[in-house]
Parts: structure tokens; C-alpha cells; sequence
């Protein structure tokens, strides 16, 4: 096994102002090729195989391990990020027509028959159901072409630096390759907007898209870091100044998060200040600003008691009855199956670092759904666990609401590492009592809330297996989910109990994979048996 080629100070940096980076995959040409002949053939003669495509085709395994992808991953989460159970093949089949008058910024353009990529410009949703969208690149996407793509075929289109944005608006610092050669590897941020776009060649366009997710906050730079200073790097593209943000990020993933602000940052910035609304609104968050301002942002988050924020907008059929949809028309922040945008006063505080803590204590107290979802997202970021913090979180986990308990289980998963076993046998409650009013799908796909808190869960399991002390009650979580009918909370169960590496929990996951395997080579083959 090659080593990983970890990225310099100037590809993070470049990545933080421009929201991707693009790779270069190091393996032989002839792993390209074959994956692009598998994926072919299990497309147009096989049944979808959706987050089995891996599976289908494993040589893929081989991309994702090779030194330029392990490295860039490493670099940007941290030596034990998870490659998300949840993957999809992109196909652009042609639309047998050249578009005239057609220009990037085009919302929802024809794609051709059966395409499995979208053209509309969105934030992907989360897998598989919402989560908070997180500035901080806690979660990425990666887009893997295996063959060539011309500018005819139709690359993926991408909004530069606007994975902090609230929603698809304002469309501008827009990119789209000429040229992708085989076997590029695309890194982007989460929530970056992206778009596909018509396929006008002769030929059928494939991409790969996997997702992948940090498992604990950095506590120092995993990339070949040389330079502490930040400054923009000339080959970027986005053409946008929103350095405030960007220096924050710059310092979270160099460590700097022990709940004080580090870098010294322009004053706070206002309306008045020149670009886009999205623009001024992310400098208005990041933009460094006296602790007094805390109390001005609670009252703020405050405001929005009482408004039942934390319940969503559906949309209605033709007789009027509501479908089990996401309204997103004006993309109001509020809950959204979706994804879920918090208010602006949450992931301010989140920068306030200490003097925010108590103060957010204090709006968990209100017992407001939608208060207690922005606050527990807000001391996650901050980042700091303490008694109080830990008390308050895990007082959540008994709401109600699951929209509050899925929120609590995110943050206590980027604490996972600081938990005791009196957190983690608060969570097996969760395990083992099933809430009859979370069973109801929630979503036309079927999940239900308890499917997502079950997943989260899954996702604490992950980050505490590397702790000795709690191998024994993560085993015996772990082992509660391997039968659990959502199968991402089992997948990243059994991968939680590998990383325990206790004989025991080796054995039991070894057991669940084994009786699971699939014989791949049976497949889009004469033989059957």
C-alpha cells in the first residue's frame, strides 16, 4: 500500500475559499477502464443497485485507497473519517439535441431519458434524513469520473464557496471544467450548490458519488502544514472576499477550537458593506466582535420562541392534503427533512466560543423544540464539554420531539471522545424503547424518526470505539443495531465495533459481514451459480 499524499497548506486553503478541490486518481489506467465498463453494464442490464453499487463493482475500492484520495481525505478529516454507507451512480444519458442560448447559471435544464443526475441547483440532502448544515467541513462529497468527460458531455457544475450559504440563490462564481480527464476525483464540501447539466454528445456520462464524514474535531493540522498564516491562494477561482469566514476555518482545522477565538478578523460588517445578501450575511457571522454581543444574539434566538420552527412546511396534493414533502418554496429557515439551515444567531454564537456556553444552557431551558435544536447545534460547534453541557444534552435525548433528540445525538457525537458510560447507557435507552410516535414514515423513501436517531446513534458508536474505557458498552450498543432495519445505523454499527478491536466485538462484526457477502462475480455474467 502506497502512502497517503497529504495535501499542502495552500490545497487546504484553496479548498476552504473555493469549497472543492479536484484530484488526480493514482492507479493504473486500466482501473479506470474496468470500472467504467462495470458500471455500464450493471446500469443498462441490471436492476439499480443504489448504496450496493460498491459492491457491484469493488474495484472502486481500489480509487478510494489510493494515495491522492486516502491523502486528500486525511488531510481535510482527520485520520479516522468514515466513508459513508451511502453512495449512488450518476448517469447523463444524452438529449439528443444541441441546447442553444444556454448558459451555466440555467436552473433545471432538460436532462436526457432515464439520467440519474439532476440539473435543478441544490445543497444535496443528507442520507438519510436531514442533519444540520454545518459551515465547518464536517461532512464531504466526492465525485469520481472514471472516464474522460468532454464539455459536450455535460460536468457537474458547482457554485465556488457556497457551502455556507442558507439556500440556491444568487447564482454567481459559477464553474464548470472544460475538460475532466479520467479518473478525476472531485472533494467538495458537503453543502456546496451544485447543479449536473445536459449531456448533448452521443455517449452516456458516469460519475460516482460517495460521501464521507469527520469523526472527531481536529486537535491539530492532518495535511503537510508548514504555514500558519492565512492568505488566499493565487490559483483560486472564487473571486468572492469572505475572509472572516474563511480564517475561522483555517484556524478550526488547525486545532484552534478550545472555545476562544484565535485570529485577529475585521469588526463586525453590516448591510451596508458591497456583495451579494449571502455574502454579507456569512461576513455578519464570522466577522470578529466583542463577547457583549452574546447577550444581543440570544435575544435574537429568543425572538423565534413559540413560532414552531422545529415542525415543517409540507407540501399538499391536488385535493389539498399534505404529502410527506418538504415544502421548500422560499427555503424559510426552519426543520426541513431535507437539511436544516439554522438561524444565523446560532452559528454566530457558535464563534463566541466560552462566554456563549451558559448563555445557550440557558435557552435549552426554555424547552422551545426549535430553540433547543440551534442551541445543541451551537455548543457543538463551540465545541467545549463540561458537566453542565453533557447534563443539558443528554436531558434532551429524553424530548419528545425527535427532531430535538436527532440534534443532541449529532452534537454528543462530536463530543463522543469525552463521553462516560453513563452517556453512552443513557443512549442504549434510546436502543431498546422504541417511541411509537417516531415509527410513522416521514418521508416518501419510508425513514422514520427513528430510523435517524438510530443512525446517529450508530455515528456516536463511531467516534467512541477509539476510546479503551467504552469498547464494552459500545460493543453491546453495536451489537443491538447490527439487526436494526436501517441499514446505515447497522453499517456504521459494525464499523464502530471493528474500530473497538476487542476479540469479542471483532468477532460479532466479523460475523454480521460475513453473513452478509456478496459474490460480486456472479453478477452480468453467463453463469448464474
Amino acid at each position: 500500500m502506497t502512502k497517503p499524499k497529504l495535501l499542502s497548506d495552500d490545497q487546504i486553503r484553496g479548498f476552504i475559499v473555493d469549497g472543492f478541490i479536484s484530484l488526480k486518481v493514482d492507479v493504473e489506467p486500466e482501473v479506470n477502464e474496468d470500472i467504467h465498463r462495470l458500471l455500464k453494464i450493471s446500469s443498462e442490464n441490471e436492476s439499480p443497485h443504489g448504496n450496493n453499487v460498491l459492491s457491484r463493482v469493488p474495484k472502486m475500492h481500489e480509487v478510494l485507497r489510493c494515495s491522492s484520495v486516502e491523502g486528500a481525505l486525511l488531510s481535510l478529516l482527520g485520520p479516522d473519517y468514515l466513508l459513508h454507507p451511502h453512495r449512488a451512480l450518476h448517469k447523463s444519458t444524452p438529449i439528443g439535441e444541441k441546447l442553444e442560448n444556454y448558459t451555466l447559471s440555467t436552473d433545471g435544464h432538460q436532462m436526457g431519458k432515464g439520467s440519474t443526475a439532476t440539473s435543478i441547483w441544490h445543497q444535496d440532502a443528507q442520507s438519510p434524513l436531514a442533519r444540520a448544515r454545518h459551515h465547518l467541513p464536517r461532512y464531504l462529497i466526492g465525485f469520481y469520473y472514471p472516464h474522460a468527460v468532454t464539455k459536450e458531455m455535460g460536468p457537474t457544475r458547482i457554485q465556488l464557496g457556497s457551502y455556507m450559504h442558507s439556500k440556491p440563490s444568487e447564482l454567481s462564481n459559477l464553474y464548470q471544467p472544460d475538460y475532466v480527464e479520467a479518473g478525476t476525483f472531485l472533494l467538495l464540501h458537503f453543502d456546496t450548490v451544485h447543479a449536473g447539466f445536459p449531456n448533448q454528445a452521443d455517449t452516456d456520462r458516469y460519475m460516482m458519488k460517495f460521501v464521507f464524514a469527520r469523526t472527531s474535531s481536529p486537535d491539530g493540522p492532518s495535511w503537510d502544514h508548514r504555514d500558519t498564516a492565512w492568505h488566499v491562494p493565487p490559483s483560486v477561482l472564487n473571486t468572492e472576499d469572505l475572509a472572516p469566514a474563511w480564517i475561522y476555518i483555517w484556524d478550526w482545522l488547525r486545532g484552534e477550537h478550545n472555545g476562544e477565538r484565535s485570529t485577529k478578523q475585521p469588526n463586525s460588517v453590516n448591510a451596508s458593506v458591497q456583495g451579494t445578501a449571502e455574502a454579507i450575511r456569512i461576513k455578519n457571522i464570522y466577522a470578529l466582535s466583542p463577547n457583549n454581543e452574546v447577550s444581543g444574539l440570544i435575544g435574537d434566538l429568543l425572538n423565534k420562541k413559540g413560532l414552531d420552527k422545529h415542525e415543517r412546511l409540507l407540501l399538499k396534493d391536488l385535493d389539498g392534503n399534505a404529502i410527506p414533502k418538504d415544502d421548500i418554496s422560499g427555503r424559510e429557515v426552519r426543520w426541513n427533512e431535507r437539511a436544516v439551515v439554522m438561524e444565523d444567531s446560532a452559528y454566530r454564537l457558535a464563534t463566541m466560543g466560552d462566554a456563549a456556553i451558559e448563555p445557550l444552557i440557558e435557552v435549552i431551558e426554555t424547552d422551545d423544540p426549535w430553540l433547543q435544536i440551534n442551541a445543541s447545534f451551537a455548543l457543538g460547534e463551540i465545541g467545549v464539554l463540561n458537566d453542565r453541557v453533557q447534563f443539558h444534552l443528554l436531558k434532551l435525548l429524553r424530548s419528545k420531539h425527535h427532531e430535538v433528540v436527532r440534534q443532541a445525538l449529532d452534537t454528543l457525537a462530536i463530543f463522543a471522545i469525552h463521553l462516560n458510560e453513563k452517556c453512552l447507557s443513557e443512549i442504549t435507552k434510546l436502543v431498546c424503547e422504541s417511541n411509537r410516535d417516531w415509527c410513522e414514515p416521514i418521508v416518501f423513501r419510508g425513514w422514520t424518526g427513528q430510523d435517524q436517531v438510530r443512525m446517529n446513534i450508530s455515528l456516536i458508536l463511531l467516534s467512541a470505539a477509539k476510546v479503551p474505557s467504552l469498547a464494552l458498552e459500545v460493543e453491546k450498543i453495536g451489537a443491538l443495531l447490527l439487526s436494526d432495519s436501517n441499514g446505515y445505523a447497522s453499517a456504521i454499527s459494525a464499523e464502530a465495533m471493528i474500530r473497538a478491536n476487542t476479540r469479542s466485538s471483532l468477532s460479532t462484526a466479523v460475523q454480521f459481514l460475513s453473513d452478509r457477502r456478496w459474490d460480486d462475480t456472479l453478477i452480468g455474467q453467463t453463469k448464474g451459480y
